[in-house]
């Protein structure tokens, strides 16, 4: 398999030639060449010296099958060629490295500067870059890519490369020599301070509006307890005059307050088929009655009997016998106040009849005139039949 690792001078390509050579499985107990890269430890990375007068430009007519050779600065042997010029015979013979089972690693600082043909033949690449914030990057792709392509870059498996402690120490770099200074950005300075400045603020502003927040409820409480305040005391002193004296029509029943700490299904299910108001959920309401379908009013025809309501509405379910009574004789309104009873209002039916002089009803309104005045008062009417 041929290998490509490309890259400026100090960006790490070589030592990670190192780290591989160090930490991968497949490339052990397996000879090793190296060209190019002065001074490896034989301790930490077993390797071969080159046969006499053997290089990496002739690897086809030395490398025994099943090695490892590795050259650095490898356009020192084939840089490009002019077109139309003859194929090298070790180029020739990458074409088929696979039938001889080694594994050619080529170490460079661009792919431009090498042979076409060898880009051709290359299976791994990988290029390393450093960026002006001091950071290493590595893409890597399954062919011969172009680091100056944008297109390449975006096809590119791209992560950030840290150099490896390891492999420091295991061969003589010729960066000591040649380490070039790169500036820092301004960014690399500005960064840590706008962090640093947005959590600040973001703090300051969180506590900021949590105090107005608290400024805003203070008054919002103050006022809801006022008026409870002043509601308490009408609300009481109601209460002990209802007790001596009621005040209304009706008598009015608390409230029972109920807490429902979980709604369910069944909650919503009426107690009363047909009359979804007295499911279960609805009991706080239910109980909170002011009125009651009490009878003020009766209306009897030849063969019905209808008692209303004092909101116009009828009473289901009454004896027709009780309301032709309640006709004939009169209702007794014991929920009626003494101050109501000696004003006497006048309570009617809100249901519009039309009906011919022989179908006249005999009406009862509780407290007030009849409905016909051109009929009989029920004093001087004779008794219905």
């Amino acid at each position: 398999m041929l290998y490509l690792i490309t890259g400026k001078p100090g960006s790490g390509k070589t030592l990670h030639m190192m780290s591989m050579l160090l930490k991968r499985k497949d490339l052990r107990d397996r000879p090793l060449y190296i060209d190019g890269i002065p001074d490896v430890d034989p301790e930490k990375i077993p390797h071969e010296a080159l046969p006499e007068g053997c290089t990496g430009e002739n690897w086809d007519e030395w490398l025994p099958t099943n090695a490892i050779l590795v050259i650095d600065e490898c356009q020192r042997y084939w840089r490009q060629r002019p077109n139309g010029s003859k194929v090298p015979k070790a180029i020739q013979e990458m074409e088929i490295h696979r039938h001889r089972g080694v594994n050619l690693f080529l170490i460079t600082q661009h792919p431009r500067l090498i042979d076409v043909n060898i880009r051709s033949f290359v299976e791994n690449h990988k290029h390393f870059d450093k960026t002006q914030l001091g950071t290493r990057r590595m893409w890597e792709w399954q062919r011969c890519g172009n680091p100056d392509s944008k297109a390449d870059i975006a096809d590119a498996k791209m992560k950030n490369y840290r150099l490896d402690k390891d492999a420091f120490g295991v061969y003589k770099s010729a960066e000591i020599h040649t380490k070039i200074k790169v500036s820092r950005s301004l960014w690399f300075y500005i960064f840590p301070i706008i962090i640093i400045a947005t959590i600040a603020m973001s703090y300051y502003a969180w506590q900021y509006n949590k105090k107005l927040l608290m400024l805003d409820e203070r008054p919002k409480t103050e006022q809801v307890q006022q008026p409870q305040a002043q509601q308490t005391q009408p609300m009481a002193a109601a209460m002990n005059q209802t007790a001596s004296s009621p005040t209304g029509q009706y008598a009015s029943n608390e409230m029972t307050k109920e807490t429902v700490k979980t709604i369910k299904a069944e909650d919503y299910i009426p107690e009363i088929e047909g009359k979804p108001w007295t499911a279960p959920v609805y009991a706080p309401m239910n109980t909170n009655i002011q009125t009651i379908p009490y009878p003020v009013a009766c209306v009897k025809n030849r063969n019905k009997c209808t008692c209303y309501t004092d909101q116009g509405t009828p009473i289901r379910g009454m004896e027709k016998g009780l309301c032709i009574d309640f006709v004939e004789n009169g209702i007794y309104n014991p929920y009626k106040s003494v101050e109501t009873s000696r004003a006497g209002t006048t309570v009617t039916p809100t249901a519009n009849r039309t009906v011919s002089a022989d179908d006249r009803p005999s009406v009862l309104v509780m407290g007030g005139q009849d409905k016909y005045p051109a009929q009989p008062t029920f004093g001087d009417a004779p008794s219905a039949q």
